[in-house]
């Protein structure tokens, strides 16, 4: 995918069993005193009493339109992603905080990146039931949308999907992503709880089971997308003889 990047901006504290880093330059909700309070990955073993953390305003989330029309479900993004072929997720549990920093190993949640390192995904850090992934191609507003918690250190390149939202710009402190992950090759795909995601040489695209719904990270730049949506030619290998679904709508 050359021709965009990444960047990302999370502070790096030291890697040990757990991974431990502190925002600086603001704190979480809750802070006493004012002190910037630590984001705590723990291992895949250790217990975690962390809440999820409170969602962003409803102007960051995005509400698609109802379609009225069907797509084949071989043609479909659902199906193109659950055909590929699937690597396992035991690779996926290592990663640093800052792009040049020591990796960690054992960490909780699955962790990712695209061959050419311009995208990288994180799920399950802070005991946040997200996919979370960093990339220049996303961009969320430049300054926190009204509603957003105080304390938020604001990142536009960050693209946030659970089952009940879907949103492009988040707090980096909310929901850290770690870097220097195991790759998920081209032409693969792995599955993380309810999200799945396909790397191909066009981009990176990614769904949540519950909503099927979820983005799409390509030289073309970022863009919703539908489970049901058709999927690109290139992604479907032979594209189909005949159409006689209606065209998206424009978006």
């Amino acid at each position: 995918m050359p021709g965009y990047g990444f960047a990302r901006k999370v502070a790096a504290a030291a890697l040990g069993g757990a991974v431990l880093f502190t925002v600086t330059g603001c704190g979480l909700l809750g802070d006493d005193g004012g002190k910037p309070a630590a984001i705590v990955i723990p291992s895949k073993d250790a217990l975690t009493t962390e809440s999820s953390p409170p969602t962003l305003s409803e102007s960051t989330s995005v509400s698609r339109p109802q379609r009225s029309y069907t797509i084949a479900p071989g043609d479909s993004y659902r199906a193109v992603i659950d055909d590929a072929p699937h690597v396992g997720v035991g690779d996926f549990h290592l990663g640093a905080t800052t792009p040049t920093g020591d990796r960690a190993d054992n960490l909780s949640g699955v962790h990712f990146s695209t061959p050419d390192r311009s995208v990288v995904c994180s799920t399950g850090n802070n005991g946040a039931d997200a996919l979370v992934c960093s990339s220049s191609e996303v961009r969320g507003t430049a300054t926190p949308p009204a509603g957003t918690p105080a304390g938020c250190d604001w990142s536009r390149d960050l693209v946030v999907l659970n089952s009940d939202s879907l949103s492009a710009g988040a707090c980096a402190n909310l929901y850290p992503v770690l870097y220097r992950s195991h790759i998920l090759e081209f032409g693969t795909a792995l599955s993380a709880d309810s999200f799945s995601c396909l790397s191909d040489v066009d981009g990176l695209y990614c769904l949540e089971s519950a909503s099927d719904r979820g983005f799409a990270l390509t030289r073309s730049g970022y863009r919703e997308i539908q489970g049901n949506d058709r999927a690109p030619v290139a992604l479907r290998g032979t594209a189909s003889s005949t159409d006689t679904t209606s065209p998206s709508p424009t978006r």
